[in-house]
């Protein structure tokens, strides 16, 4: 159970409290969240830590000036991604979005490859691997540019990794100035890629046989602290192997199992090599003319990946029958389009779509399904008979403890695209789940489904203490969202799940809403799915410069979005019945 201790309230602090590798970052007030959109130096000078496909992790940050130091040509800036492959994608990308601009640009973009030595003997086993990295130097002017890319794919390298590959750079540099040796550029082995190894890892490397694998198996052979931070590199594969067959077990095996299920760095990057599988499987002149759906109002860079790759987008971002009976016209009028993509629910505003008349039209009209099940998670719903791809980010109530981004990708085996997918994957798939985090995960993950229980009965208890609230016109949660909503998540809604852990709500002034916000001492930040509750002015953080565009679409600026947590349900109540009454109090004066 969570500890009771108050949350930091300090700009800039990690959530949770001391964490290296943490998922959130402390925006304790309104006037913060506003400061931070807008740049303020009273909040930026504060942040030494953030959301990590938002934020440059310092070790990430440190690794890149190294790296500069010694690599980089005058006015050249870098990225770093752990394949060459993945490199390759992004030069791609910086290549069609400047020839794109007016006047065209041809810019100068070269990719390097580092490793750092292997294991020299069993010992060393345990906590040195063979690293590798794919940097990516462009024009310095270009930066903006190609963050883009970084952020919208989530296929940048984790904060582990870069704290790794910092260290055994830093380590050489040190022996060369006390051994008066090599240069740093000697110290880590360069590669060209024209001479290198693929570095796509096997698909059996991370595949296992359907087994069970008992939970008193894990137990001895993943034996730590529960927050040690001293794990043993060894067991990354197995913790890998115990994590495929830890999701692949949330479905019925005759449509999952652990050779259709693949680990990915984040969420984003599940997404962002969904929507590259779909393009790779369509005929090129498909690929290039067939637009995309995004259904209901998404995560921001959902809708990003859909615009900047492929033919582009058609949004329907109300999400509702209306939206359906307009798309179903839109196709039986002669359009094709290539996919489908949806959230279940919607993340902020807890929308669940019909998947099940999606699923009808699509077997009607010939387009894929991506369902990303994030918000409601695999434990409470099973979306896959209706979709051809599921992806969540484990990043969320998966792991819990907020100091690990990774993701998932699970193809629907009864689909009638599945052998095409299943083509591209092997073909394609490479792990670059950076081990530690693996290993992390297998630890977060193990009581997934529990804990989730523990969250759904606590929004339960927080939702009845909204719907009393005077001070609050609207309340999104997959269960009273609208009587459609709920109708939608109920045909899938398992036995014994519930309706998650997320719940937005709206003031009807945006001063209690300040108020509330200000007043209330539980943790504060982005991200979801943590097990404390975090909290944050959802339309300020995510589109904050596109306030009146999204406002069309639902999203009031005024929302507050709550992850609830597994605190004891009597002291959350406790704490957002207090910021309640004070933002009563302040709206009667």
């Amino acid at each position: 159970m969570p500890s009771t201790a108050l949350p930091s309230q300090s700009i800039g602090a990690p959530i949770p409290n001391n964490t290296p590798h943490a998922v959130s970052v402390t925006l304790p007030t309104w006037e913060a969240t506003v400061g931070y959109e807008e740049g303020e130096p009273w909040v930026v000078n504060k942040m030494h830590s953030g959301y990590p496909r938002f934020f440059i992790h310092s070790d990430i940050q440190q690794l890149c000036k190294l790296i500069e130091s010694s690599y980089a040509r005058d006015n050249e800036r870098c990225f770093i991604f752990p394949t060459y492959n993945i490199a390759k994608r992004c030069r791609a990308f910086i290549k069609e979005k400047t020839a794109a601009m007016n006047p065209p640009l041809h810019p100068a973009v070269r990719i390097l490859q580092l490793s750092t030595p292997a294991p020299a003997n069993a010992q060393e086993e345990s906590y040195k691997i063979e690293a590798n990295i794919a940097i990516v130097f462009f024009p310095s002017n270009l930066f903006s540019l190609v963050k883009q890319y970084w952020q919208h794919t989530g296929e940048g390298i984790s904060s582990r990794l870069g704290e790794y590959f910092l260290s055994e750079m830093k380590g050489k540099l040190a022996e060369e100035i006390s051994n008066k040796g090599p240069s740093a550029k000697d110290s880590i082995s360069s590669r060209s890629p024209r001479t290198s190894r693929s570095s796509r890892s096997s698909r059996s490397s991370v595949s296992v046989n359907n087994t069970n694998i008992s939970n008193k198996q894990e137990s001895a052979t993943f034996i730590e602290e529960r927050f040690g931070r001293n794990l043993d590199l060894r067991y990354a594969k197995e913790a890998k192997k115990i994590l495929l067959s830890r999701l692949a077990s949330e479905y019925d095996p005759s449509y999952v199992d652990t050779s259709n299920t693949y680990l990915y760095p984040s969420g984003m990057s599940a997404i962002f090599n969904a929507h590259r599988a779909i393009l790779g499987c369509a005929t090129p002149e498909d690929a290039q003319k067939l637009k995309s759906v995004c259904f209901g109002f998404p995560y921001v860079d959902t809708l990003n990946i859909l615009r900047k790759w492929g033919a582009g987008v058609h949004f329907y971002g109300f999400g509702d029958d209306e939206s359906l009976d307009d798309l179903e016209f839109r196709l039986e009028s002669g359009e094709k389009i290539l996919s489908l993509f949806c959230e279940f629910p919607s993340n902020p505003l807890l929308k669940t779509p019909d998947i099940i008349r999606i699923k009808y039209l699509s077997e009607k009209f010939g387009f894929y399904i991506v369902v990303d099940d994030t918000v409601a998670n695999s434990s409470n719903v099973n979306v896959i008979p209706y979709c051809d791809i599921v992806v969540s980010s484990l990043t969320k109530i998966f792991s819990g403890d907020s100091n690990v981004m990774a993701g998932c990708l699970v193809l629907n085996k009864k689909s009638k695209y599945y052998s095409q997918l299943k083509k591209f994957m092997d073909e394609d798939y490479e792990d670059f789940f950076w081990d530690q985090d693996a290993i992390y995960l297998e630890r977060n993950s193990r009581d997934f489904q529990g804990r989730s229980q523990i969250m759904n009965k606590n929004a339960d208890e927080v939702l009845k203490l909204f719907q009393s609230s005077p001070l609050i016109s609207h309340i999104f949660y997959p269960s009273v969202t609208s009587p459609e909503s709920k109708k939608n998540y109920d045909a899938v809604k398992r036995e014994n799940g519930g309706y998650g852990a997320l719940i937005s709500i709206v003031f009807k002034e945006q001063t209690d809403a300040v108020c509330f916000f200000n007043t209330i001492k539980l943790s504060k930040g982005p991200s979801l799915g943590t097990n404390f509750t975090l909290v944050c002015p959802y339309a300020i953080l995510a589109h904050f410069k596109e306030l009146d565009e999204v406002a069309k679409w639902g999203v009031d600026p005024n929302l507050v979005r709550l992850s609830i947590g597994m605190e004891k349900s009597s002291e959350l109540i406790a704490a957002l019945k207090e910021a309640l009454d004070a933002a009563q109090e302040q709206h009667l004066v």
